[in-house]
């Protein structure tokens, strides 16, 4: 019996396996749900990609040629080819898209390409608000090629600050709604804004770039705006100082500084007549010690909680409040959930709020995204989890309501490109749009009778209030009528009144209620900030407490008020008496209005490939090999097909690997050819005696193939794989171990194979990640192959893999990462694995564990140690600390016995622990691990093997 030969076979493979490996060994789906019957039309500035009607295509053609009009005249630049505007019906079937082949962010409502320069978003919102966003796209558009040249590379010589390109582009789109306002005024009053050589990100960042934009063109003019963006593009590097200083002749620390005393001006004119949420309210809090988000409130009928949406465990969940304390009881949601992908939170200034309660208190209404579209989701008050989960036949459901029976469900959604109003009968399923109108209808809301609902409704450009009769829903009349945006109606426990958000004081939204007999309107806050989406605690003396959302420092956060007396007086409204009529409610125009001229339009072929990425990676292995990769990926326009190339090369050796895929459909399919070889040391003895030399190494084991692909996502984080192919199997010198002597002995004959191989997998993967990695969930790959032996008949090789994965979070940012790697190969001539080393034996040579039989396992616990590290020049980010464990052998089935453990300590199978360090070095991790080998009973050596690699952890 031979020990494992983890100092002898040296390779450079992490695994080979004749079936290849495929371009995505993990990761989630891209799921084609619904077939797409894609066409160009060719209007004078675009080539708009679309499925809709001429109705819509229209709309959107029209809104398009009008934005480009207006940037054109405000750059002074005309871009030569066409656009490419790839327009989806609804926001579900735009998250369906392949452009990013990864998945559209969550949160995303459009995004534009440097590769080819495409424009890509839903058309589902009001007019007003979907040019704006076209107008935000196409701003971009123009960046690409005033900043960069119209190159896809131009980019290198200096990324932006992301206030800068998002800052502009909302600038140019006047895209800044009254809703967005409050992250400017909590910026200036909280003294948190930044300065303009900041590179922060999120939200706050358009909004703070916008600010900017804004006070160029408020001191020095518009065209002084155009002139800071060209000094931008010549200033190398796009250093922001350098182009302040050459535009307005002044450094950018008095520029920070007057910038801070216009903002002041500009967000506060009524500092000392309003006030934070909480001059309003006292706030809800979660657990002690807990920061996150907390929002969308709806209080219990009982008036003894309160649910709302919470972010402190790294996602959005749904918990529970107690109303008198103000603390969080539970958490309802069952955190990580295989079959939602996520509680929907609303995006836009439409949509409402996100949760509704059941009148028994049961229950939790709200929507998630599972798989085509968004469900229905009940979850279980008293028992948590989730109850009852019901598809739906539409788009985009938002902002659901209990009628007062219980029985159905009111909510927005999308059908043929129409937002309107509908209900669900929960025992029978059967669906009814109440408002089928052109309108965008959101937000309804039961009366405490049943007998009618409030909906908000945009009209010329503004929200406003309707109530409509239920038995007869022709019948809606308009509650308010002014040039502000009226939401989010709730109502008060005896029908009189129904309160609501409006940004009607000062751009701000606050919280208003108005009485539907007499119309007369009442103010309950009056925020810096806003406050919006209230509901109402009834009281046993019949009294009402107001719970809303606000936002402060950076964080919404809910609030609880007495309504007593309101602020200020009452304003008294006339109410209409006679009905709306929804097809006589005011259109929205855009400045150019085309007529579609069916002889520009042409079908969409798909086989126009571009080059759409290119990169390349140099490093050293822990053998002292200079390796590198260059990668390569082609696109069509739309995504659907793709080729993607790798070409590597391991010190003399070179490997090629090529896949075309096909995701224009459910069923995927592709062809691969590649050319992998392994090589190994020559003599095992000159590489232990010398590690850091350059011993003489030779090609050992090459394999070429030629192979199709099918693939059939079962759902977004399962899938089933299946490749045919042809192969070439080269073993072209003696792999070779040491016998107990210290000699050499041949373990694998030398042989050449040609042959046809099946192969299928099974994948699922449910991983959620932070910035520090797999945080939770789990990934599991089983895959097997079979291949005939044509000369010796019988079986030439089976192999069969497993790798699984487990991350357990402890908290938002620690976890315990699992994984077990299996392997086993069989017949006349069987593959092998090679393993050790980087973060599968740490401690060992790499991949200095082989044979056609073993197994690795790993326990990690993983935790930051210093989010940033400021050097002069350089900041090192994301540094985190792991506490590793690993365990696995292998063998030769054919040649030796694999005796796992005995006498306390460990036999042919290898062990280590230790610990490591990982940092974000330019966008990649780069790792230091420091390992103890071990055999269970007792660690060796003096000290610890240290390694260094650059890649991401398991």
């Amino acid at each position: 019996m031979s020990r494992t030969i983890s100092r002898s076979i040296i390779v450079v493979a992490a695994l080979v396996l004749a079936s290849g490996a495929h371009a995505q060994y993990f990761g989630k789906n891209r799921v084609q749900y619904r077939d797409f019957d894609w066409r160009i039309y060719h209007s004078p500035h675009f080539d708009v990609y679309h499925y809709t009607d001429d109705e819509q295509l229209q709309k959107v053609v029209s809104f398009a040629e009008s934005a480009y009009d207006e940037l054109s005249r405000e750059f002074d630049y005309q871009i030569q080819e066409p656009t490419p505007l790839i327009v989806y019906e609804t926001l579900s079937a735009f998250q369906q898209t392949n452009v990013i082949l990864n998945g559209v962010p969550e949160g995303a409502q459009a995004f534009a390409t440097s590769a080819k320069f495409r424009m890509v978003m839903p058309m589902d919102m009001p007019d007003e608000e979907l040019l704006a966003l076209i107008k935000h796209e196409l701003t971009h558009i123009f960046q690409y090629y005033i900043l960069f040249s119209g190159r896809l590379g131009g980019g290198l010589r200096g990324a932006p600050p992301l206030w800068f390109i998002e800052g502009m582009a909302s600038f140019y789109a006047d895209d800044e709604t009254p809703g967005d306002r409050k992250y400017m005024v909590d910026a200036v009053v909280n003294d948190r804004i930044p300065s303009i050589r900041a590179r922060g990100g999120g939200f706050f960042a358009y909004r703070f770039g916008n600010a900017v934009f804004s006070y160029i063109e408020e001191r020095w003019g518009r065209d002084a705006v155009l002139d800071f963006v060209y000094e931008f593009r010549n200033t190398f590097g796009s250093q922001v100082g350098r182009a302040v200083e050459r535009t307005f002749r002044m450094d950018v620390e008095d520029f920070d500084s007057d910038f801070r005393r216009w903002a002041r001006q500009r967000y506060l004119p009524q500092l000392l007549e309003t006030g934070e949420p909480g001059d309003f309210g006292r706030l809800f809090r979660l657990d002690r010690g807990e920061i996150g988000q907390e929002l969308s409130p709806v209080a219990s009928p009982s008036g003894d909680l309160v649910a709302a949406l919470t972010t402190d465990r790294g996602e959005v969940d749904v918990s529970i409040f107690d109303a008198r304390t103000r603390r969080r009881i539970r958490n309802i949601s069952e955190g990580f959930d295989t079959e939602v992908r996520g509680v929907v939170v609303r995006t836009n200034r439409q949509d409402g709020r996100d949760l509704a309660f059941s009148p028994d208190g049961n229950y939790i209404a709200a929507f998630g995204r599972r798989e085509a579209s968004r469900s229905l989701l009940l979850y279980d008050v008293i028992d948590g989890g989730l109850d009852k989960i019901v598809d739906m036949p539409l788009d985009q459901q938002r902002s659901p309501t209990f009628s007062p029976d219980g029985r159905y469900i009111a909510f927005a959604a999308n059908e043929g490109g129409t937002n309107d109003i509908y209900v669900i009968d929960l025992d029978t399923l059967e669906i009814q749009n109440l408002t089928d109108d052109p309108a965008f209808d959101s937000s309804p809301e039961f009366s405490p009778d049943g007998k009618s609902l409030v909906y908000s409704s945009v009209i010329d450009r503004h929200m406003q209030l309707f109530r409509l009769d239920l038995d007869d829903p022709t019948r809606r009349f308009q509650i308010t009528n002014d040039e502000s945006n009226n939401k989010e109606a709730s109502y008060s426990p005896d029908g009189t009144r129904v309160y609501f958000a409006s940004d009607r004081n000062g751009g701000i939204d606050n919280i208003y209620s108005i009485e539907l007999d007499t119309g007369r309107t009442r103010q309950y806050t009056n925020t810096l900030t806003g406050a919006d989406q209230p509901t109402i605690l009834p009281r046993p003396d019949g009294s009402e407490q107001l719970v809303f959302s606000g936002y402060w420092k950076g964080s919404f956060g809910i609030y609880t008020a007495e309504v007593g007396e309101p602020i200020g007086e009452p304003v008294d409204y006339s109410l209409p008496t006679e009905p709306a009529v929804g097809s006589g409610l005011p259109r929205f125009e855009p400045d150019i209005e085309v007529t579609i001229d069916e002889t520009n339009e042409e079908g969409y072929g798909g086989f126009n490939f571009f080059l759409e990425d290119a990169d390349t990676v140099i490093g050293i292995d822990t053998a002292s090999n200079l390796i590198g990769q260059i990668r390569l990926s082609w696109s069509d326009y739309l995504g659907d097909r793709r080729i993607f190339a790798n070409v590597s090369a391991v010190d003399s050796f070179s490997d090629f690997d090529i896949t075309y895929l096909n995701l224009q459909e459910r069923i995927q399919w592709g062809a691969r050819a590649f050319d992998t070889r392994v090589y190994a040391f020559t003599d095992p003895n000159e590489l232990i005696l010398d590690p850091f030399g350059n011993p003489d190494r030779e090609e050992v084991y090459r394999i070429t193939g030629l192979e199709g692909i099918g693939i059939y996502p079962l759902s977004y984080n399962s899938r089933f794989e299946v490749r045919l192919g042809a192969y070439y199997r080269d073993i072209s010198s003696t792999i070779r171990n040491l016998d107990p002597s210290g000699d050499p002995v041949q373990v694998l004959p030398v042989r050449t194979d040609t042959y046809p191989q099946l192969s299928a997998a099974f994948v699922h993967d449910t991983t959620i990640f932070n910035q520090g990695g797999p945080i939770d969930g789990a990934r599991v790959r089983v895959s097997g192959s079979y291949a005939p032996d044509f000369e010796d008949s019988g079986t030439l090789v089976t192999t069969a893999l497993l790798d699984a994965r487990r991350y357990i979070p402890t908290s938002r940012r620690t976890n315990f990462a699992l994984r077990l790697v299996a392997y086993d190969s069989d017949g006349n001539a069987p593959n092998l694995i090679f393993f050790g080393g980087l973060d599968t034996l740490r401690g060992f040579p790499t991949n200095s564990v082989g044979g056609d039989r073993g197994f690795y396992a790993n326990a990690e616990y993983r935790f930051p140690l210093i989010d940033r590290l400021q050097f002069p020049g350089i900041a090192l980010q994301g540094i985190r600390g792991v506490i590793f464990a690993d365990l696995g052998g292998a063998y030769f089935k054919d040649l030796e016995d694999f005796e796992f453990y005995e006498d306390d300590q460990l036999v042919d199978a290898v062990a280590s622990f230790g610990f490591g360090v990982s940092v974000n070095l330019f966008g990649l991790p780069a790792n230091w691990d420091f390992a103890k080998r071990t055999n269970l009973d007792q660690s060796f050596d003096d000290g610890f093997e240290t390694t260094f690699w650059l890649g991401f952890r398991f």
